[in-house]
C-alpha cells in the first residue's frame, strides 16, 4: 500500500538548492544563509514544505465509490480495474485530461476530473485513510486495557495489520487502542507497533470479480449458520420451492422439496437441508441471490410443500435433480408442471 509517513526530514533537499544557489563562493557564508532561511520558516510551513515534497508525484481518487482505470487516455478504452474512495497511486505521466497512473497491480489511465494531486490529495486523504498499526513483533498481545496485567485477547504475527480506533490518543501513550476482529477491540504496546496512514489500492477487474465472490459466498455462509441456528429449515426449502416453482402446481413443488430431501439423505451430498441448499452450484436462486426475497415469508403452497417433503412425501420417487422441461434426461423421468426431473 501506499504509506503516508508521519514524519520524512527534507532539510538535505533545501540545503542543496540553496548552496547550488550561492555556487559554492562562501561555505560558511551559505552555511549562514541556510539557518536563516530555517529560522524564518514556521513549523506549519516546514511540515507543509515536507508534506509538498512527499505528495508531489501522489494522487488520491475523489469519488464517492469508484473510477475505472483505463488502458487508454480514452473513456471508451479497456477497464483494467477501478480505484475506490481512498485509493491512492503514483503518477507515472500526467497528460492533457488523463494521468498515467500506478496503483496496486494496476497501472492505467485515469480522468482527472477523479483525481486529487499533491497536497490537495494529502489534505483529503486525511479524512478517508485508515491509521493502521503494524505489528513489529512475533505474538503481539493484544490486550482487554491498556496494562501488562489485563487479559489477552490474542495473538497476532510480525507483520499483522491493525486498524487504531477513531479518534484514539497515538502521541505519547503506552498503549494503542485497536480494532482487530468485527466489532472486537483492544490495546497495543506502543513500543511493539508501527502507526502509518495506509491509502487503499486500486483493485484488477480480476481482482474485484474474486472480492466479490468471496463476498457473496460469506453471504451465504452466514445465511446458512442462521437458518442452522435457529431451526428454520422448513422456511428455507419452502424459500428456495418458492424461488425455483412458485408459479407451479402443488405436486411440481413438492417434488421441489423432495428433490432437495433426497439429497440429505444421500451419502453423496450433504447432510443437511441448509448445507444442500447453498452447496456451491447446485440451485439458480442461491446462486443469484434471488432466493432471499422469499426468506421472510414463502407463501402457504410452498411452505406446506416443504414440510410435506421434510414429513417423507415425494412425488418424483428417489430422484435428486430437475431442470426446465425440454431437456433430454432419459426415458424415466418425470415431466411435473414445467420442470423434468431424474
Amino acid at each position: 500500500m501506499n504509506v503516508i509517513r508521519r514524519r520524512i526530514p527534507i532539510i538535505f533537499s533545501l540545503c542543496l538548492v540553496w548552496i547550488l544557489a550561492s555556487g559554492f563562493e562562501d561555505l560558511e557564508e551559505t552555511t549562514a544563509g541556510i539557518g536563516s532561511v530555517m529560522d524564518d520558516l514556521t513549523g506549519e510551513d516546514f511540515e507543509k514544505l515536507q508534506i509538498e515534497d512527499e505528495w508531489q508525484d501522489k494522487v488520491l481518487a475523489d469519488v464517492d465509490e469508484y473510477v475505472t482505470v483505463r488502458s487508454e487516455p480514452d473513456a471508451e478504452s479497456k477497464a483494467l480495474g477501478r480505484m475506490f474512495k481512498g485509493d491512492g497511486g503514483s503518477v507515472i505521466e500526467r497528460l492533457d485530461g488523463w494521468t498515467l497512473v500506478q496503483s496496486g497491480n494496476v497501472e492505467g489511465y485515469v480522468n482527472n476530473e477523479y483525481l486529487l494531486f499533491g497536497l490537495d490529495a494529502y489534505e483529503q486523504a486525511q479524512e478517508e485513510v485508515t491509521l493502521v498499526a503494524t505489528s513489529l513483533t512475533g505474538g503481539l498481545r493484544i490486550r482487554a486495557e491498556g496494562n501488562t496485567e489485563a487479559k489477552i485477547l490474542k495473538n497476532v504475527e510480525e507483520g499483522a495489520k491493525l486498524d487504531v480506533v477513531a479518534d484514539a490518543e497515538i502521541e505519547g501513550v503506552e498503549w494503542i487502542h485497536v480494532q482487530y476482529a468485527e466489532e472486537k477491540t483492544g490495546y497495543v504496546a506502543a513500543e511493539y507497533v508501527s502507526v502509518e496512514f495506509e491509502l487503499g489500492e486500486a483493485m484488477t477487474m480480476d481482482e474485484i470479480k474474486k472480492k466479490e465472490a468471496e463476498e457473496k459466498r460469506e453471504k451465504l455462509k452466514q445465511q446458512l449458520a442462521s437458518f442452522q441456528a435457529n431451526g428454520n429449515e422448513v422456511v428455507l426449502l419452502a424459500a428456495l420451492i418458492q424461488a425455483e416453482g412458485g408459479n407451479q402446481p402443488y405436486d411440481g413443488q413438492v417434488a421441489i422439496g423432495a428433490v432437495v430431501m433426497n439429497r440429505v439423505k444421500s451419502p453423496r451430498y450433504p447432510g443437511s437441508i441448509a448445507e444442500v441448499i447453498y452447496a456451491p452450484g447446485q440451485f439458480g436462486p442461491v446462486s443469484n441471490g434471488s432466493i432471499a426475497r422469499y426468506l421472510g415469508g414463502p407463501k402457504a403452497s410452498c411452505m406446506q410443500a416443504a414440510q410435506d417433503a421434510i414429513n417423507g412425501y415425494t412425488t418424483i420417487g428417489s430422484y435428486t435433480h430437475f431442470r426446465r422441461a425440454g431437456s433430454e434426461v432419459g426415458p424415466d423421468s418425470i415431466v411435473i408442471g414445467s420442470h423434468v426431473f431424474y
